[in-house]
């Protein structure tokens, strides 16, 4: 590493550009999130498993009863 690598934050103040990488992150994984959203496979809203029974199923084995 260069020992004037330190020089960078001359030209870019921090707080600005922590602002400025924050805001981008949330566009990027708002982004993200929609893409998810408009297909088939991952949209999780309207796949049509309500939330608590999809967790009931996953928790509860199937164990046959004996009669």
């Amino acid at each position: 590493m260069s020992d004037q690598l330190y020089k960078i934050w001359f030209l870019v103040d921090p707080s600005k550009a922590l602002i400025a990488i924050f805001a981008f992150l949330t566009v990027l994984a708002l982004v993200v999130h929609m893409i998810l959203l408009s297909t088939n496979d991952f949209n999780w809203l309207e796949d049509g498993v309500p939330a608590s029974s999809a967790v009931v199923k996953a928790a509860t084995p199937v164990v046959p009863q004996n009669q």
